[in-house]
């Protein structure tokens, strides 16, 4: 391919981009610019020879990089990482994409000691559960500098050290797929307790058939859904009780049991204390 350096931006593309100028704290950890883009219809940068480490961490969408020799096709919940030197492009993929976006947080890192000695001398594409949050500490970065110097600056000093831990350790743990999806379902529905949550429901965040859903709960947690569901109820109820002075028929709801004599039935299961022995016992004291 004729490589040239060029960029071709639609005004549709929405950016945060944050630099050295604007932050002390990146300038302190070596980072040269940090941003969250929200690609529309075109957003394509090619490189001849980039003097940084860069990190591309896709969040929708799917978006495509292209190397002199290679291209990846780069989807959510993914990281793609290219060290200096390394002539590429990237630009938005339109397969299985009809509205042409490509939501992304990307990291520029100077070449210097502090990251060449963490980050690998050659292009890797890898799963990664940084990318959402990621995303959302670019922008509340971005909103701490808008604040008055001292909050300013101590602020972006925090989350620049979440930015630093998030790119460190970017990749994905090396859990099973199928448990890290699982982990997602839950995580899902941990958001509303309160949910009647039924396990076709369940199974259809996965996605997967509701005996396939039974299969793996039985593989990974040793039950099955409804009791994975009811541990996070009980596990959410027992914080409840000990940090807050709500009504029990409140947690009761709060937790997805309508009916608080059913709550307290389980939760004695559960911990071999009612609710009200379990407060009685483990409320923090102020």
């Amino acid at each position: 391919m004729a490589w040239f350096e060029h960029l071709n931006i639609s005004p549709l593309c929405q950016s945060i981009i944050i630099d050295q100028v604007q932050s002390l704290a990146l300038e302190q950890k070596h980072i040269i610019q940090c941003g969250v883009n929200y690609g529309k219809e075109a957003f394509t940068i090619y490189r001849r020879n980039p003097d940084m480490h860069m990190l591309l961490f896709t969040i929708k969408g799917r978006g495509m990089l292209s190397s002199t020799d290679k291209q990846w096709d780069l989807q959510p919940g993914h990281v793609i990482y290219v060290p200096p030197g390394y002539e590429n492009g990237f630009d938005i993929n339109p397969d299985d994409n009809n509205d042409l976006i490509w939501d992304m947080a990307w990291v520029m890192l100077e070449q210097h000691n502090y990251w060449d000695q963490r980050l690998p001398h050659e292009i890797t594409y890898h799963q990664s559960q940084s990318g959402e949050l990621l995303f959302q500490t670019i922008s509340c970065l971005q909103q701490a500098l808008c604040l008055s110097y001292p909050l300013a600056d101590q602020l972006s000093t925090n989350i620049t050290e979440q930015l630093c831990l998030l790119v460190a350790n970017r990749t994905a743990p090396h859990s099973p797929l199928a448990l890290q999806r699982l982990e997602h379902v839950f995580q899902h529905a941990k958001r509303q307790l309160h949910h009647p949550w039924q396990v076709k429901d369940l199974a259809a965040m996965y996605p997967c058939s509701e005996p396939h859903l039974h299969r793996l709960c039985q593989q990974y947690y040793n039950h099955a859904p409804i009791e994975r569901l009811t541990h996070l109820r009980m596990e959410h109820a027992a914080g409840l009780l000990t940090t807050t002075s709500w009504p029990i028929q409140h947690i009761s709801d709060f937790c997805g049991y309508p009916n608080p004599t059913n709550f307290s039935t389980r939760f004695k299961v559960w911990s071999s204390f009612s609710p009200r022995q379990f407060r009685t016992r483990f409320q923090t004291k102020s």
